[in-house]
């Protein structure tokens, strides 16, 4: 005697209904016992998951509004969460699966000859979905190997921003504007990732060729003495590279420093901003672009 049975005889000998109210009442508590099943595995997946994986979801919180934290702690906690939420949409989606084969079970369904076939359906499958396919593995490896991580800024195709989203599928971007871009893992060829160790900060400035080069060299490396690591960002004193590039009235000289990860940007702007007015203050030209307009016979002009 199987469960249905059993209780369809225990509820008619109580209620002494007939058997299609009795069977009805028993499917929907067997639907709505095992669905309940669901529900609350689903809710606590993510918990027991960040359990084992000892994420601090305190922490995890707090990485994204200050910076107080030592560097190992972050990039730990990030990558925790990156593989949490991975494996929570893995755990669901078997969890539902499970509940779904209970469930035929119950309603009397062999289900047997249903996982048989999936394996064969799941090779003809295979073959129409070989994008999603590497899209899935190569979204693993990326988890797995730590490449990148959820709040850390890369380059991925041309496109660079803030990672939001790590996924079994995609990768998902945000950039400064609050653009997002989606990418299919399988498509990432190479990734730039700005957020470890450190990064380089490149000031070019060009400068008319009519300067005092030798005045504005003696400056420069005045300014690099005194600067020193005065900013909290830096990571070693800034560097005078020297000339780069020149032109027809111009000339380009570059100055580089190491910087916090992330954190060049904002210095290349300080720099800049200081060496702009250093300029300014011993008259060292910023040369200007010049049109000239000509008004008149253009005939005249031509010839």
């Amino acid at each position: 005697m199987d469960m249905f049975e059993f209780m369809r005889e225990w509820l008619e000998s109580i209620l002494g209904q007939t058997s299609f109210f009795v069977s009805f009442i028993i499917i929907s508590l067997y639907v709505i016992f095992w669905l309940t099943i669901g529900i609350v595995l689903t809710i606590f997946t993510k918990p027991i998951v960040n359990h084992f994986l000892k994420i601090n979801t305190r922490i995890s919180k707090k990485i994204n509004v200050q910076r107080d934290l030592p560097f190992a702690i972050i990039d730990r906690q990030k990558r925790g969460v990156t593989i949490s939420k991975a494996l929570v949409s893995i755990f669901r989606f078997v969890i539902w699966f499970i509940i779904f084969i209970i469930l035929l079970n119950g309603f009397g369904v062999n289900t047997a000859p249903i996982l048989a076939s999936a394996g064969v359906v799941g090779v003809a499958v295979a073959f129409g979905t070989q994008a999603i396919i590497k899209d899935f593995i190569s979204g693993i490896f990326l988890i797995m190997e730590n490449t990148i991580s959820i709040g850390e800024l890369v380059q991925i195709g041309g496109f660079t921003g803030t990672v939001k989203e790590i996924g079994l599928r995609t990768t998902k971007l945000e950039d400064w504007k609050g653009d997002y871009f989606i990418i299919n893992n399988g498509s990432i060829n190479s990734i730039i990732n700005y957020s470890r160790d450190y990064s380089l900060a490149i000031i070019d400035i060009t400068l008319g060729n009519e300067i005092n080069y030798q005045l504005f060299q003696t400056k420069v490396k005045e300014f690099i003495e005194v600067f020193g690591t005065a900013d909290q960002a830096m990571v070693s004193p800034l560097e005078y590279i020297g000339m780069v590039e020149s032109g027809g009235n111009y000339i380009k000289v570059r100055i580089i420093g190491k910087t916090k990860p992330v954190e060049h940007f904002a210095f290349e702007r300080l720099i800049r901003e200081k060496l702009f007015l250093l300029c300014q203050e011993n008259n060292i030209a910023v040369p200007i672009q010049k049109i000239e307009i000509v008004s008149g016979d253009l005939d005249g002009i031509r010839n």
